[in-house]
């Protein structure tokens, strides 16, 4: 299990030992090795069910959390957030789920009400926060809406770009089927960078058709944006849009990256190259290099995704043009970055299977004899050092692949004083790096409503363990269709590539598609890798903070579980409580009361709890005597925001005409759902606040929903003070129709069911009362009649208590306003995980026998366990219609090994 571990553990040991005589390079390893050890590296994978998604739709996911080099499943972070963000990048829905020992799972449920757009879905850990946001997970997901949304459109955009940007939009509005949707009023605004450019008005032609211009007059500093269309088909009914808008231009470019930053007279250089449309993808191009004679150099040609590579020595004092033909005709030139003519340069042989070559040169002038030494590191975590004395232009090293893990490894060349002279970032992968995995079933071809039986091999007979952890999909290619433009990614992808690479890799998945990529990608996909690490490869090491002794500021600790902590400290807000008694209630169970004492810094913490989203917490002080002269400040971290969409080329233009065979599908499989009562339309409402303008000399800051004072009955805190010992005691005999059992109050008009206790906007059950110090209470208002109760909905069924604490004069009630020695707290608990509806034709024939099974994820299986043999299985049965079954499975094993297969069957 720990191979990997020990050979590393091992080899830094003998480095530390060649180099303990010399003071640099022993010193930058050992700060290196405290980066790794106090600053581990986090990667976060999603396995999704589906590429995309329509509204009323479930999005199934299981979540992978790795730490280190090697990818162990990790240990540090014991809960994962995972995020649904909307078109114009508001958050939808945030999720807290636990991770046990590094995975998780969790869904997504579509409410009807979302509009049709380009979501994302992202994750990670607290510790995650501290450092660059682009580690996270950040996917681009399509989500239709055939629900509420029945207009497809069909965008198209013309350019001109001289002097400024001038586009022209030309929108169709069709029906489901393609009908044009006619004499439709279209608003439209254009907005780039959070900048409104352009809005108007028009209406659709016969064909459904509307065009109208837009300018922008700052294309350097205005790239991207979108169009937010409001549809009007009648006066009750408007639909609303977003189109992406991924550009202003249609002029390519392209972009030089020689292999260690710079050019140097004398050596061969490798230069990369890449070629982009504007709006971000790459695209085919062909060209020269010549020198300042027009002498031609070298010729070059794209590979993949707009990126290829070339060779050749640049001579001091020469100046090089690269002229260049995009796929699209257009032409340009561009000079490459000028020649040096002293230097240290870097030329790496990645193609081989065991080896890897470096050879390092340096320009004559630099030839001294000096000690240079070559590190491969990844975060600090050193997996090979070398040194060795110039003594001629070149010096070579032969790195053996065995001591390197899978993914981005950083090369960096050090002079003697161990000041970094040339950098480089590889990829490498071996096939000790990656998971075999076995798919197979009982047959390969099937019918309707048959069970199915997966089974799965992970690993090699000669493996020590094959234990691993593992998630399926399975689904129906006739009803989620998916061609070379489908993004779905995949965990190589995800946990050794994106996470490493700063910027947006283009179809990341396409570089460990093969035949038995689990022998390594072949040469030609090496090839094409390494163009990937020549033109977007970075380091998190900033080699001048490291040697300077300048660490990373942590912020944000890992988390290893649910808590509530703070400090208690006198109503100055500085001076700490020692040995202040802190209490907890929660008021959705008003019997989990717990309590602590704080320390000589007045802090306190409540560890270990378990709570879900809806759970609302009344926190209470008291200091040594029993005084509530204290304020209470709680540690709360701040959500994280909404960053820009790393994968914006990722976005689909028109998604209901993108993904409209899944939509027609998925129509009729809810209509289905909805006519046996299985499904019903779920929407996100607003949320709606009641008021009231108060008379005069009413109740003050109360949370009461009709308005203050606007009850049956109330009391104030001058008609409270008779020494009772507990608020429920003080009340008793003193409500209009109110009685009290067990020290719970019930109104007469409801004598069945308990009162609602709502204190400061909280509500709480009904025993709530004997938790209450009558002495915190301004007033007390009591709602019994329908009028006043109709207002709190269920809530109000046997009659509301609103409590009301005291506080200053300060203004209406507000949530956040605290009384001495009580704050209200609502922190975000664990989303309540739900189950994937399996069905079983095995069973008898029940009252949904006659319903049509159109599932689209036909099974999702989360919790898929190899064991130590590494065999697993798992089964389903078939739905209705005939077609292919994709079953997906991905995961990894204890060893860290990454494990991806796909296995097709199919349904007659």
């Amino acid at each position: 299990m720990y191979r990997w571990l020990t050979i590393f553990t091992l080899f830094l040991f003998s480095l530390k030992a060649i180099y303990a005589q010399e003071d640099a390079i022993g010193g930058v390893l050992e700060k290196l090795g405290k980066y790794a050890e106090n600053y581990p590296q986090e990667r976060v994978y999603l396995h999704l069910d589906k590429p995309y998604y329509t509204v009323g739709d479930d999005i199934w996911f299981k979540g992978y959390v790795t730490i280190g080099a090697y990818n162990f499943l990790s240990g540090l972070s014991k809960i994962l957030y995972v995020d649904l963000i909307s078109p114009d990048e508001k958050m939808v829905q945030s999720i807290r789920i636990p991770l046990i020992s590094g995975v998780t799972m969790g869904d997504f449920q579509l409410a009807d009400s979302l509009g049709e757009g380009n979501y994302r879905i992202r994750a990670y850990t607290n510790w995650m926060r501290n450092f660059d946001n682009e580690g996270f997970f950040d996917r681009v997901l399509p989500i239709g809406n055939a629900r509420t949304d029945s207009i497809v459109t069909h965008s198209s955009f013309s350019y001109e770009n001289s002097p400024v940007h001038t586009v022209t939009a030309e929108i169709a509005f069709t029906d489901p089927m393609g009908g044009p949707m006619a004499d439709m009023n279209v608003n439209y605004e254009v907005i780039l960078e959070e900048r409104n450019i352009g809005r108007g008005r028009e209406k659709t032609d016969e064909q459904g058709r509307i065009a109208f211009n837009f300018v922008n007059k700052q294309p350097f500093n205005l790239k991207t944006g979108k169009i937010e269309l409001t549809l009007s088909r009648s006066q009750n009914q408007t639909v609303k849009k977003i189109i992406p808008l991924k550009t202003t231009s249609h002029t390519p470019s392209i972009q030089f990256f020689p292999e260690s930053g710079h050019l140097v007279a004398g050596n061969l250089a490798k230069v990369a190259f890449k070629a982009l449309q504007p709006e971000g993808l790459g695209i085919g191009a062909v060209g020269y290099l010549e020198d300042e004679n027009g002498v031609r150099i070298a010729e070059f040609e794209t590979a993949h995704a707009g990126m290829g590579n070339f060779s050749f020595i640049p001579q001091a004092g020469s100046t090089y043009t690269a002229k260049v033909t995009f796929a699209d005709g257009s032409e340009t030139e561009q000079q490459l970055s000028p020649v040096q003519a002293s230097g240290y340069a870097l030329a790496v042989n990645n193609e081989l299977e065991k080896q890897i070559f470096i050879q390092a040169f340096a320009s004559d002038n630099l030839v001294k004899g000096q000690q240079l030494t070559l590190l491969l590191q990844q975060n600090g975590a050193v997996f090979y050092a070398s040194k060795g004395k110039l003594t001629k232009n070149e010096l070579v090293f032969s790195v053996p692949r065995e001591y390197l893990p899978a993914g981005v490894v950083q090369l960096t060349l050090l002079a003697p004083e161990m000041k970094p002279l040339a950098q480089r970032a590889i990829f490498n992968m071996d096939e000790a790096s990656l998971l075999p995995l076995s798919v197979t079933t009982d047959q390969k071809v099937y019918g309707s409503r048959q069970k199915v039986a997966v089974h799965i091999t992970a690993g090699h007979e000669a493996d020590s363990s094959r234990v691993a952890v593992l998630s399926a999909a399975v689904v129906d290619l006739a009803k989620v269709p998916m061609d070379s433009t489908t993004r779905e990614g995949n965990i190589y992808a995800s946990l050794l590539l994106s996470s490493d690479v700063r910027g947006y890799i283009e179809t990341p998945e396409y570089y460990f598609q093969g035949a038995d990529i689990t022998k390594g990608p072949d040469v030609t996909k090496r090839r094409l890798l390494d163009n990937v690490m020549l033109t977007q490869g970075w380091s998190r090491i900033n080699w001048e903070n490291l040697t300077a002794g300048k660490n990373p500021v942590i912020t944000y600790q890992p988390e290893q579980d649910l808590r509530i902590s703070g400090v208690v400290t006198k109503r100055n807000g500085k001076t700490p409580v020692p040995n202040a008694t802190v209490t907890v209630l929660s008021t959705n169970n008003v019997g989990a009361i717990v309590d602590t004492v704080t320390d000589e810094q007045g802090r306190f913490a409540f560890d270990r709890l378990l709570f879900f989203d809806d759970t609302k917490f009344v926190v209470q002080a008291r200091d040594e005597q029993g005084r509530k002269n204290v304020d209470i400040h709680l540690d709360e971290s701040p959500r994280q925001q909404v960053t820009r969409n790393p994968n914006t080329p990722d976005a689909t233009v028109d998604v209901n005409q993108s993904i409209g065979a899944y939509l027609k599908n998925t129509q009729e499989q809810f209509q289905e759902m909805e006519r046996y009562g299985l499904k019903e339309k779920s929407i996100l409402l607003e949320e709606v606040k009641v008021t009231r303008e108060a008379e005069k000399n009413k109740v003050k800051h109360s949370s009461n929903l009709n308005g203050p004072g606007n009850a049956d009955q109330v009391l104030t805190a001058d008609e409270l003070t008779m020494g009772c010992s507990s608020l429920d005691i003080c009340l008793q005999g003193r409500l209009v129709g109110v009685i009290f059992r067990n020290r719970i109050p019930y109104s007469t008009r409801s004598p069945d069911q308990p009162m609602q206790i709502v204190v400061d906007g909280m509500y709480l059950e009904g025993d709530a009362l004997a938790t209450i110090n009558p002495m915190d209470v301004e007033t007390i208002e009591v709602l019994r009649g329908i009028g006043n109760t109709a207002v709190y909905g269920m809530r109000g069924g046997g009659g509301v208590i609103i409590i009301t604490t005291k506080r200053g004069d300060g203004g209406g009630y507000n949530r956040d306003l605290y009384t001495p020695g009580i704050v209200t707290y609502s922190p975000q608990g664990y989303y309540e995980v739900r189950e994937f509806y399996i069905p079983d034709y095995s069973a008898p024939a029940d009252s949904l026998a006659g319903m049509r099974d159109l599932r689209t994820t036909i099974h999702w299986a989360p919790n898929v366990i190899a064991d130590e043999s590494g065999q697993t299985s798992f089964e389903f049965y078939t739905a209705d219609s005939p077609g292919t079954y994709r079953i997906v499975v991905e995961g990894l094993d204890t060893k860290g090994r990454l494990g991806h297969s796909v296995h097709y069957i199919t349904i007659e």
